[in-house]
């Protein structure tokens, strides 16, 4: 079918993963009820094929905007282009002064909670609060969280957990924290470090920009880049000191060992670091698909492959080998406490807590391909019963700010209803997922009360560490 959209522009971007979608079809029953892209994706291609009406230039925008990259399509291939088609309209047209604001989830942050009372009164569910969000780009309808009198990284502080352990402080982590947990939940961050603390690990907290996911998500690649190359300098300099790098927010862990290493191991400072012989390119094993090198080396032929192994993604113009650093570097925190419990090194046991808890494993979670550890941890405290939601094809629908966008709000609301409908029939006493973005939608639609898995770790610490975490189980006001 002909087009007219200009070569390299952004229309042509996005028609090109029409294009290829439509050739191989098979997300069109898998990810029907899943996924707010591809069923407007097949709407286009099937309205072209009946009538020969090409997508104009406002249909492709809306529908890449329709992607929440919550990674559930199998081609990563296809994420990468609908977010380069994002960029390059952004480049192109811009981006609203009201999505810049709402993007910059740390500036929130900052400023919401410096003031959190007035804050807290100015965007409550009243007349003049649904206006001003609406002012800033805020859906009238989304209630926001209590922004707490103090903040994570003020907390770490007043600890001295921003300086750097002594050396010989025995195993040392830096923990990234994340915008969520740093300004809206405290209590995450604050339960994550002390659960640390207690596995006899030292903990480092120093300060970071935001991973980059929500500007990432918008198509705002100067800003991006901006956040990333700052977290790359002080990230890799500790990872060459021999901290292993943690996160509570599988979101932030998805962008530093998956996101921002693709392409590296194929750059060219990567071939020469391994001593790649000119004829072959050498990477680790299932370093294409950007996971965790798993021992040995798959070597291909330079002359057949140079041309689809390079490093030319979203994130190729920062160090290659830093990157590489830090994404070997980086773990969940769930997944590392597991293994630390596996090397007899985790907590001396747990104290019973008699309740019944659904667990939920958000999209980026499951994208890395580690399996539900906290689960296994949960199951390890007696007197806890802890179900798995299974199925990998839910979504809360949130996308991080872009469920508090005004044009994506109700959106956000259809994508995550089969999520909600399915956690409704459960009918848990309390839902447990590590993502704090599914944690703000599951308080907007769902009556039951929602918490970190990390902080029903902390809570079942044996005394003397035992006790609240503070702030862990705020709601949402407004």
């Amino acid at each position: 079918m002909r087009t007219s959209y200009p070569p390299g522009s952004p229309e042509q971007i996005a028609y090109r993963v029409i294009q290829d979608c439509a050739d191989c079809d098979c997300c069109r029953p898998i990810l029907d009820e899943a996924c707010l892209f591809f069923p407007e994706l097949y709407r286009l291609y099937d309205r072209q094929t009946e009538t020969g009406r090409t997508p104009s230039g406002e249909e492709l925008r809306a529908l890449v905007e329709r992607c929440n990259f919550c990674a559930l399509c199998p081609c990563p291939n296809i994420r990468a282009d609908i977010i380069r088609a994002k960029t390059a309209f952004v480049a192109r047209d811009g981006l609203p002064a009201r999505v810049r604001w709402v993007e910059d989830v740390q500036r929130i942050g900052k400023v919401c909670g410096a003031f959190p009372r007035l804050t807290g009164r100015l965007l409550s569910p009243t007349r003049a609060g649904r206006r001003l969000k609406r002012w800033i780009g805020i859906h009238p309808e989304r209630r926001l969280p209590e922004f707490p009198r103090e903040h994570f990284r003020a907390w770490a502080r007043r600890r001295g957990l921003h300086r750097k352990p002594r050396a010989a402080a025995g195993k040392r982590v830096l923990y990234f924290a994340g915008c969520t947990a740093t300004y809206l939940f405290p209590g995450v961050a604050r339960a994550t470090v002390e659960v640390l603390q207690a596995c006899g690990l030292s903990v480092f907290c120093p300060p970071l920009s935001c991973c980059g996911m929500p500007s990432f998500l918008e198509g705002d690649r100067e800003f991006t880049l901006r956040a990333a190359s700052k977290n790359l300098a002080v990230l890799s300099a500790a990872a060459e000191e021999g901290y292993d790098i943690l996160c509570s927010c599988p979101t932030c862990s998805f962008m530093l060992r998956g996101l921002m290493a693709e392409g590296a191991y194929f750059a060219e400072a990567y071939q020469k670091a391994v001593g790649s012989d000119p004829r072959f390119i050498r990477v680790p094993a299932r370093a294409r698909a950007g996971g965790r090198a798993a021992g040995g080396m798959e070597i291909f032929d330079r002359t057949m492959f140079q041309h689809i192994l390079k490093d030319d993604g979203y994130f190729s113009g920062l160090d290659p080998l830093r990157r590489i650093a830090v994404a070997e570097k980086t773990f969940d925190v769930g997944e590392y406490l597991l293994q630390r419990v596996g090397e007899g090194a985790g907590p001396g046991g747990f104290s019973p807590l008699r309740r019944k808890a659904l667990y939920y494993a958000p999209c980026h979670q499951r994208e890395q391909h580690f399996g539900r550890p906290y689960l296994d941890l949960l199951r390890r405290i007696p007197g806890l019963e802890a179900a798995d939601l299974e199925g990998n094809l839910y979504c809360c629908g949130l996308a991080g700010v872009m469920g508090f966008k005004h044009d994506f709000h109700d959106l956000s609301i259809t994508l995550g209803g089969r999520l909600m409908r399915r956690i409704e029939e459960i009918h848990p006493q309390e839902i447990l997922t590590d993502c704090l973005s599914c944690r703000l939608q599951f308080a907007q639609l769902l009556p039951y009360p929602v918490r970190h898995p990390i902080e029903i770790l902390r809570e079942a610490l044996p005394s003397p560490a035992a006790g609240g975490t503070g702030g862990g189980g705020q709601r949402p006001a407004g």
